[in-house]
């Protein structure tokens, strides 16, 4: 299936966004998923189904000064 991860399009093997996420390698602690521009929180990430050109905006928290 291919959705928009980020502005680029990417070919996943699940619907399941939880599931897109650990194949694309990302750690649940550090980040927050918007899809279509709605953000979901961390608790339905593993019920949350992602359909055909769906867009992710997968935002990673900033630490530092």
């Amino acid at each position: 299936m291919r959705i928009l991860v980020n502005g680029e399009q990417v070919d996943v093997d699940t619907s399941n966004l939880q599931e897109i996420l650990d194949q694309l390698g990302y750690q649940p602690e550090d980040i927050v998923v918007a899809r279509n521009l709605e953000f979901i929180p961390r608790v339905e990430w593993k019920d949350c189904i992602i359909d055909e050109q769906d867009s992710l905006d997968i935002l990673a928290a900033m630490f530092g000064g």
